[in-house]
């Protein structure tokens, strides 16, 4: 019955483990690279931004344009016309003595129009920009803001990854904390065997007992907050990868290897900082880049532009549109340019200019203090790592100590030499020390975590 009972639950936990992905870290942040909601908005800016330096290229190609206009007058417009015909006739009739009698009154006047009832015409035109300053540096400025766009990904990506890395350490350091609390327990389920058996054999207290079942309850009420704190732990770091959350997934890195090799690492105090590594300051330097452009757009504003054209169009009026035997259609063509001479703005242009000034000053202010807060960073992040060396070095120290001393105090309890209270005593001292280990085995990961951050190599 026993063998079945084994075989079920060896077989459910091949099942429990197969259902679980193992996920290195680099795993984790290239899997967070690949789906992360943050690079795939980056994405649709960039693809965006590509578009509109498409829509910024056209103001200077080509355009043909179309156009097709049709009225119907309902009244026909007139313009009123002095009878001058009338006089002129008469005239040469009386110079020739056809009439007697000159004079005809009043000059009359009659409505004149030029419109027909019907009027239809259409036209193709043709136009391009020959010149304009602000045109070839607004492009230049269009193009430069795309790669600035697209420098926004890289930091996004230098985020995550630092995310991720944080996330992935926090989780190895909570099951590195169950690992040795799951030791204790072990170690205080055996201990209150033996001292319930003890006490059984009348060589032993009930108090003793209660004292071991007593640091039992309380190492099992930390394990079930600790993994809780862990779970917790596994969903911030799927959040932070954009992996699925109802998808099971399980750690491979090894803690103490990490920090074995950390330990040996030496740290120098004269690192080489290379700005360029910060996505951060490679967005500065394009920014600065786009403020002179933007400089000289504007100045270019000063100079003249000139737009070329030709045009074709043919204009039908009739009373009757689909008389033939009217007037039909009526052509006409032209071509020519178009130059325009700013002369005086009201002083636009300039305030234009000087704004972008400042924000040039700006934007190097922001440069200088983005490389003394880098230097900062890593200074600070040499420091804390090196104490964070010594730190665990002690700390390693402390609980072997520790350790040896309560192995020591329980097998004097277990020979009847020593008392509970020294347990309890050494086994509090043991778990002090546990956790004070631990915290320094987080402290060097962290440590090094943010001198690779503050060197921009996450």
């Amino acid at each position: 019955m026993k063998i079945i009972a084994g075989l079920i639950c060896f077989t459910f936990w091949l099942n429990l483990i197969n259902a679980q992905t193992p996920i290195s870290l680099e795993e984790a942040i290239n899997y967070g690279l690949e789906n992360h909601n943050r690079l795939k908005l980056d994405e649709i800016e960039e693809r965006k931004s590509q578009w509109e330096l498409t829509e910024f290229k056209s103001i200077g190609l080509p355009k043909i344009n179309a156009s097709v206009n049709y009225q119907y007058y309902f009244a026909t417009p007139a313009q009123p016309v002095e009878d001058f015909i009338s006089p002129s006739v008469y005239g040469v009739l009386f110079q020739e003595g056809v009439i007697p009698v000159r004079e005809l009154g009043d000059p009359q006047t009659f409505e004149f129009s030029l419109f027909q009832r019907n009027n239809l015409s259409g036209q193709i035109e043709l136009s391009s920009l020959i010149f304009d300053g602000s045109y070839i540096y607004g492009l230049k400025a269009a193009k430069l803001y795309k790669d600035l766009v697209g420098k926004q990904q890289s930091t996004t990506a230098y985020q995550i990854k630092s995310d991720i890395t944080k996330a992935y350490t926090a989780v190895l350091i909570g099951e590195k904390n169950l690992e040795v609390l799951d030791n204790n327990l072990k170690t205080l389920e055996q201990s209150l065997k033996e001292i319930t058996a003890i006490y059984e054999s009348g060589f032993s207290e009930s108090l003793d007992v209660d004292r071991i079942r007593l640091s039992l309850d309380n190492v099992t009420i930390e394990k079930e907050n600790l993994e809780k704190i862990v779970e917790i732990g596994y969903n911030v770091l799927k959040f932070q990868m954009s992996y699925p959350l109802n998808e099971e997934i399980y750690l491979t890195d090894d803690l103490e290897q990490m920090v074995d090799l950390l330990s040996l690492e030496k740290t120098t105090d004269n690192l080489e900082i290379d700005y360029n590594q910060r996505p951060e300051y490679s967005s500065i330097l394009l920014g600065q880049e786009l403020n002179h452009l933007n400089y000289k757009r504007i100045k270019a504003g000063y100079l003249p532009s000139a737009r070329a054209f030709i045009n074709y169009q043919a204009n039908l009026q009739r009373n009757n549109l689909f008389d033939n035997n009217e007037t039909g259609w009526l052509p006409s063509s032209a071509a020519g340019i178009a130059l325009n001479i700013p002369i005086f703005d009201g002083r636009q242009k300039k305030g234009q200019l000087e704004q972008i000034k400042l924000d040039i000053e700006q934007t190097e202010i922001q440069k200088q203090d983005f490389e003394t807060a880098v230097q900062l960073q890593v200074m600070n992040a040499q420091l804390k790592m090196e104490n964070a060396k010594n730190t665990l070095s002690q700390r390693k120290r402390n609980l072997d100590l520790n350790q040896k001393i309560y192995d020591k105090t329980v097998i004097k309890f277990r020979e009847g030499v020593g008392s509970s209270i020294e347990l309890t005593q050494a086994e509090a001292s043991l778990y002090s020390a546990q956790a004070s280990y631990t915290n320094a085995l987080y402290e060097l990961v962290n440590a090094r975590m943010d001198l690779d951050i503050a060197l921009g190599k996450i």
